[in-house]
Order: C-alpha cells, then structure tokens, then sequence
C-alpha cells in the first residue's frame, strides 16, 4: 500500500509541475513582454527581405504589414495582379518617406531604400506552379538578403459548395487542394533554404542573431475535422513538415542558424474565413501581427510551433485535457455550423 501510494504521490507530483510549467509559459508567451523579436532575422542597416506567399490578401497580408513595420523589404507573391497591387500600394503607403538628405546623398542606381523598391510583388499560381516556375521565382531572389519564407498561401480550392463530403470532390478538386497547401510549399521551401542560410556569421547559431527563418502556416484543422478532410491533411502535412525541418536544420552547422517554426491559427475572420466565424475570432491583420511578434520568442525558446494568439492556445490545451466526447461534439458542431453559414450564403447567391 505505501508503494503504491508513493507512486500515486509521485505521478501527482510529475503531473502538477508539467502543468505549472505549461501555464508559466502560456503567461509568459502571451501576456509578459518578450526579450526576442523578430530583430535576430534583421540585417545591419535595415536590408533584410522576406517573401510571403498568399500575402494579397488575409492572415499573409497582415503578416507583410508587420514586417513592414518592423522595417524588413517584403516580396508579396500571389496569384491576383489587381489584389497584389492593392496589397502594394498599401504596404508603400505605410512605409516612412525617404529624408530629404538621405535621398540626395543615395546613388541614383540604388534605389534598394525607395518605398517602392522594398515593397515588391511576385505572381504566381501556387496550384500550377511548375518546377521551372520556382526555379525562376529562386534566382530573382539571389540577389536579396533573404532572411525570412512565410509559408502562408493556402485554402481549400475546390467547386463550391467549398463544406462537403471528401467523397464528392473530384480528382481536380484533390489536387488542387494538395498543389495549393503542401506541394507549393514543400517545393518552394527546398529550394530557398540555402539561400535563408547563405548570409550567417560564424557565430549565428550561439549569438541569437542574424539568423534566418522559415515559417509555415498550419492550421487547427490538423486534428482532422468534417467537410473538410483534404484541407486537415494538408495542414497536418505543413505542421510535420515544419517540425522536422526545424531538427534536420539544427543537426547541420551550416543551417543551424535557420529557424523553422509552426504557426497554428484557429478561427481568425479573413477574406477568405468570413462564414460562421465566431465573434470572438482575431481579426486577420490582428492575427498577423501577433504571428510576427512572437515568432523571435518562440524560436529562441526551442519550440517547433506557436499559437500566436491567446485564445487559440487556451483552446487547444483544453482539448489535451477535456473528455474526449466533448472534443469530439465541439468539432462536428463547430463544423456543421459552419458548413451552413456557407450552404445559406451560396444558395442566397445563385
């Protein structure tokens, strides 16, 4: 008896330090100020770049929006010139003006420091892109000191109705999904990240700085859930892909300096995301500029994915501990609800 009531005692004991240490890190992360930023990917004077994909619009938007704040160039890529240039113009409009002085002293052939220049557009259908396609989209970038891939682009690109049964799509509609959310990513990401690693010191890796970062957008989806069963899989497919490359790149002295972390939204109201979104959802520029500001933070504790937003982090340790019933209950209705907010809109709108 007293053996098994001092393993009991030690189990408790395990368990309750576990879960104090899951709730100084959620405070912390959430709610004290960080001492990372996302400084560690600058560049001395300002010249780093980041490209981000899907950013015309949504949750890509707002993270170029920070970025911008944060004083890095950006490269939107998209598939919509008109939504890109709207993109554009706004990101320029939200840049400081070049000073007077600073403008007379520049060589008129380096216009790098021009609003213009370090806000740049590249279009590209992430669902047809070719091989050759991303070999080009690679080599206008050679010359940039790229520090930073958001691997944002992605959706559920099938025939409307866009909630239904994985039985009903068609083989277009499987790889469209596919193309849109994990091959365009995969492709794009081998291929950049010897450029994100190419400008490091010696010392990046135990400095914490003048690193490079790959970031990749997951989804809470991965745990799989109704009416959309090729956009989960997809999404469980970035949320592994960016874990693992997080540890192959540590193992490497040569790319130890890139970070790699998984960015996991919730329900955020976006373009895209605007049918029975709960109230309580982040808006997407709000959402981006929480991705952006906690990423230097979660990367220099060692972590392969973040919940930037609260609210989504409390959620889902929730489901780690809450009767497996009621997890299984709140999905299915989350998703019915949803799927009828849509029915309803599209039958509205024929």
């Amino acid at each position: 008896m007293n053996a098994l009531f001092l393993a009991l005692a030690s189990l408790g004991a395990v368990v309750a330090i576990r879960l104090l240490r899951s709730t100084m890190d959620f405070i912390s992360f959430h709610l004290l100020p960080g001492t990372h930023t996302v400084d560690r990917y600058q560049r001395p004077g300002n010249t780093a770049w980041a490209l981000v994909t899907g950013a015309s619009a949504g949750i890509g938007l707002g993270i170029a929006q920070e970025l911008v704040r944060q004083g890095f160039g950006v490269i939107l890529l998209g598939h919509l010139q008109d939504e890109l240039d709207a993109a554009a113009a706004q990101l320029r409009a939200m840049r400081p003006p070049v000073p007077v002085a600073a403008a007379a002293d520049r060589d008129d052939d380096d216009d790098d420091d021009d609003n213009d220049a370090r806000v740049r557009t590249y279009l590209l259908d992430a669902r047809t892109a070719t091989p050759s396609d991303l070999a080009r989209l690679a080599a206008s970038l050679s010359g940039l000191d790229l520090t930073i891939l958001v691997n944002n682009v992605g959706g559920n690109a099938v025939e409307h109705p866009p909630f239904r049964p994985a039985a009903t799509y068609s083989c277009a509609d499987v790889d469209a999904v596919v193309d849109q959310n994990a091959r365009f990513m995969a492709r794009l990401t081998t291929l950049l990240v010897p450029l994100l690693a190419r400008g490091a010191r010696p010392d990046a890796a135990r400095s914490g700085r003048n690193r490079s970062l790959v970031l990749t957008l997951s989804s809470g989806g991965y745990v799989g859930v109704p009416y959309l069963v090729l956009y989960s899989a997809t999404k469980a497919f970035n949320r592994g892909f960016g874990a693992a490359l997080a540890r192959e790149l540590a193992l490497d002295p040569a790319t130890a300096h890139v970070d790699s972390l998984v960015v996991i939204p919730g329900e955020v109201a976006s373009q895209g995301n605007c049918r029975g979104v709960p109230s309580s959802a982040p808006r997407w520029d709000v959402f981006g500029r929480e991705v952006v500001q906690k990423a230097g933070l979660a990367a220099a504790r060692g972590w392969k994915e973040m919940f930037p937003h609260w609210r989504h982090g409390l959620e889902y340790a929730l489901m780690d501990v809450a009767p497996s019933a009621a997890v299984e209950k709140a999905l299915v209705d989350q998703m019915r609800a949803k799927k009828g907010a849509w029915d309803d809109y599209l039958g509205k709108n024929k």
